[in-house]
């Protein structure tokens, strides 16, 4: 039987999950503030490297299905790092 803490982290996960989908499906389509008003003044983009997943996407799938996969990772790799500093400073206390 899980306990009160063990429901809790399992519910906090499922909902940053059901954002991520949310985020990937609904909201993407959304332009940002930033990126019109570049376009409005004809600003261009002049990156001073090239990261390693351009725009969020993994290369050669850049559609939904490639940013859900990078978002889901991307959750699930914070959410590990987050519980292991959560463990380490609670057997340092």
């Amino acid at each position: 039987m899980a306990t009160k803490n063990q429901k809790t982290i399992i519910v906090g996960l499922v909902v940053s999950l059901i954002f991520v989908l949310l985020g990937v499906f609904v909201f993407s389509y959304a332009m940002e503030t930033l990126d019109v008003k570049a376009e409005e003044l004809g600003a261009e983009e002049n990156p001073i490297y090239e990261p390693p997943l351009p725009d969020y996407t993994i290369p050669g799938m850049e559609n939904e299905w490639g940013s859900l996969l990078l978002g889901i990772a991307g959750t699930l790799l914070l959410f590990v790092a987050g519980f292991a500093v959560a463990k380490i400073l609670k057997k340092k206390s």
